[in-house]
């Protein structure tokens, strides 16, 4: 059994870097300084405060057009770096857990084909972003939804089963939670959705209200009864607290660990608020065996890399195309499964190239190519080294240079053995009495500093 009390004693750095590691895109040293010295439960607080709204797009609320497919194509990318931009300029633990969820309730762009849908089902996500609850209702009649699993298409006595299967086996259960006759009876009530323009409708007179037999529950059942009934299953706080544990905390948790969210889901009925604010400041969530203990998914990495270098204003449509080759193509998941993760970012080919990325994203230029990094207006972008290692304590001596800037970029702590190795990267051979901040050195000093930091296995680790 974990411990899920809360931790009573204040963030130092280090537990404030893990703390926005897991819960943000956005691991700074500036932002872990300000929570430092709080108790993880007003830390946690304030990253859930941090929430600035999402502008639409100018087209958000276009009626989709299906006859013109060149301006739909042309959308895509626009959606992509919409999303994928407010994550890079904004510190928000609600953009983390829209990550989550979008990976949890999937669709896809190329099946949806209409960005606006795809816009209305994220403004949908993000304004229930902590009630499960509303977001199983709200995901039902989603339009985006409604076209990628077919449900547009359900009607009374011509029941198509792909949602209603894939509510059981991917959103609520898990398999072996529930039969095949589940299924066949939850599609039954799940009929009578259209899409009207930019949202879904409901049409009793296209639904089948006839009575079903629905997880040993019998009663003339209709799509939100299907909601009460599911969730009213053990299984179903067992599955969410899973994926929860998976995002935030750790990959392969015990079934007692599970079992212990679960209930804290259940206590709070489907009210996730309180269960992030109860994970996040426990005494589980900051055991030291568990720093590092997952691996950085392309968006971690990719968004990490701009928000720890100061550049939040870097081009959205460069970070996507990091993402997209290294395996993560926003808004097209490569099965309703979602994004697995964890082991699967890295293999013999992606992990040399999160090197290279990593190698000339600090040089200030794209990676396999001459280009600078610029921002969304084509303007050149510069890293201030100096500025950066400034923002840490006792910046003049080299050591506490290596190890802080080593705390900033590795979730685990560094060997004596690995500091001096570092150490003498940085001085490239000068001895370590003669490092000054103001030199004109120092620049190119933490710059072979921190490639060599990102270059080790160690970085890929969160």
């Amino acid at each position: 059994m974990v411990n899920l009390s809360p931790r009573s004693a204040a963030l130092t750095i280090d537990d404030a870097l893990h703390l926005i590691r897991r819960a943000t895109f956005h691991p700074t040293w500036q932002l872990a300084s300000s929570l430092a010295g709080q108790t993880p439960g007003m830390a946690v607080e304030t990253l859930m405060a941090l929430s600035p709204p999402i502008p639409m797009p100018d087209w958000a609320d276009d009626p989709p057009e299906f006859s013109d497919f060149a301006a739909a194509a042309k959308l895509w990318p626009e959606l992509q770096r919409w999303w994928i931009g407010h994550c890079i300029a904004n510190v928000s633990m609600r953009e983390r857990m829209m990550a989550m969820w979008h990976n949890h309730f999937t669709s896809d762009y190329v099946t949806v084909y209409a960005a606006m849908w795809m816009t209305t089902q994220s403004a949908m996500l993000r304004s229930k972003v902590y009630n499960f609850r509303d977001m199983a209702l709200g995901i039902i009649g989603d339009p985006a939804m409604l076209r990628y699993l077919n449900g547009e298409q359900s009607i009374k006595g011509n029941p198509n089963e792909n949602f209603g299967r894939e509510w059981f086996e991917l959103f609520t259960l898990g398999v072996g939670n529930y039969v095949e006759r589940d299924i066949i009876e939850a599609a039954r009530a799940f009929t009578g959705w259209r899409i009207n323009g930019l949202t879904g409708v409901y049409n009793p007179q296209l639904a089948d209200l006839g009575e079903k037999t629905i997880l040993n529950q019998t009663g003339e059942w209709a799509y939100d009864d299907v909601v009460r009934i599911t969730l009213e299953q053990p299984a179903c706080a067992r599955w969410i607290a899973q994926k929860i544990i998976k995002m935030f905390v750790e990959y392969f948790p015990e079934a007692e660990t599970i079992e212990q969210v679960a209930e804290l889901i259940r206590t709070n009925d489907y009210n996730i608020r309180p269960v992030m604010a109860s994970l996040l400041s426990s005494e589980y969530f900051y055991s030291e065996s568990l720093r590092g203990a997952l691996i950085k998914g392309p968006m971690d990495f990719s968004i990490g890399l701009s928000s720890i270098f100061g550049l939040t204003n870097l081009s959205p449509a460069y970070v996507v195309g990091i993402m997209s080759s290294l395996s993560q193509v926003p808004f097209y998941p490569p099965s309703v499964e979602g994004w697995k993760g964890h082991r699967l970012w890295i293999n013999s080919t992606l992990f040399p190239s999160r090197q290279r990325i990593a190698e000339a994203f600090l040089d200030g230029r794209e990676a396999g190519s001459s280009m600078r990094l610029r921002d969304a207006n084509d303007t050149p972008l510069t890293i201030d080294f100096v500025e950066l290692v400034k923002q840490m304590p006792n910046y003049n001596t080299a050591e506490k240079v290596v190890e802080n800037v080593a705390r900033l970029l590795l979730p685990i702590q560094t060997s004596a053995q690995q500091r001096e190795i570092l150490l003498d990267i940085m001085m490239a051979g000068a001895p370590t009495y003669s490092w000054d901040i103001n030199s004109g050195t120092a620049p190119s000093r933490i710059k072979l500093l921190m490639q060599a930091i990102t270059r080790m296995p160690e970085f890929q680790l969160t």
